[in-house]
């Protein structure tokens, strides 16, 4: 899909410069929001229905969380199982829905897998969650409450580095933790300009470090600017780079020193000899949640560090 083809120079300036002050300030959620992460690996069940339920699993090299339903046919009687394969996005997983017939206890037999329906699960917690299901061949839907079977504090100990593991283009996920580093000049409409940027991201904050000039060309006085920005990643979504249709993450940052919001996109490029990373162009046109849609072909390149 090819829309808005272009990088305009006013944008190169937001983009850059990141000018917190022309944004309006976004209440804050009360509470980080929700990632799914290896801490929801395990049993999950509904304790009116004790007897069945569901083991997650996830595997982040491909942003997938398999789940593992074990139940009971509708008339009741033998157990059933479901097997459910779904992409992660924030809170939840999309799923499709599957059942493997034909098998014999123990032994080598031609199992028939069989698309039977779809699912999604959303995670309000580490330790609440809700199961919505369709089965199409048995025509039958609903929505189940979950909670952990097993106590376990792995889910949050994961929190705490979720902020810095974002889907990359190839829908695997990435430690964006380190350094990140713009090479370049770019002229800005005041007649100023600035050169080289570097992004520092920790498990929570995101440090902006920009080279300023009050002439053209990156000549004349220099100062560096310096923002330090808490960042929350709220989820992925789907975004444009040069009108290509890619995958990004939606991140809110707060500017530590006024307390002003920006919603923001990152983006990073694992397809490159080494990791790229962009992030949105602020006056794009935004999603119906206010985060823009748009990136443009302005990288910063991972940068070695001896940490």
């Amino acid at each position: 899909m090819n829309i808005r083809k272009r990088v305009k120079q006013t944008a190169l300036t937001i983009l850059c410069v990141l000018n917190l002050v022309s944004i309006a300030s976004i209440a804050s959620a009360e509470e980080p929001p929700m990632l799914v992460n290896y801490g929801v690996n395990g049993g999950w069940f509904e304790p009116a229905t004790s007897g069945q339920g569901l083991v997650f699993e996830l595997t982040p090299s491909s942003n997938q969380l398999a789940a593992y339903w074990f139940t009971y046919p509708v008339e009741g009687g033998a157990r059933e199982w479901y097997l459910a394969v779904g992409d992660v996005s924030g809170d939840s997983a999309e799923f499709t829905v599957y059942q493997t017939a034909t098998g014999v206890f123990d032994q080598v037999s031609m199992v028939e897998t069989n698309v039977v329906g779809s699912a999604q699960v959303n995670f309000s917690s580490c330790t609440q969650a809700s199961w919505d299901y369709q089965i199409d061949t048995l025509a039958i839907s609903g929505e189940i409450p979950l909670q952990r079977i097993a106590t376990d504090d792995l889910c949050e100990q994961f929190l705490a580095s979720a902020n810095t593991t974002v889907v990359s283009n190839s829908n695997t996920w990435v430690d964006i933790r380190g350094e990140w580093l713009f090479e370049g000049c770019v002229n800005l409409e005041n007649s100023d300009s600035h050169g080289n940027e570097l992004f520092v991201f920790t498990d929570t904050t995101v440090t902006l470090k920009i080279d300023r000039y009050n002439q053209p060309n990156c000549q004349g006085t220099y100062s560096q600017q310096v923002m330090t920005l808490d960042s929350q990643r709220v989820d992925k979504s789907l975004a444009y780079l040069d009108g290509d249709e890619v995958i990004a993450n939606r991140f809110i940052m707060t500017d530590v020193e006024s307390g002003q919001e920006i919603k923001q996109l990152i983006y990073v490029d694992d397809q490159a000899a080494k990791l790229q990373l962009t992030h949105g162009l602020l006056d794009s046109p935004a999603d119906n949640e206010g985060f823009p849609t748009e990136l443009p072909l302005l990288y910063f390149e991972w940068r070695e560090t001896d940490q």
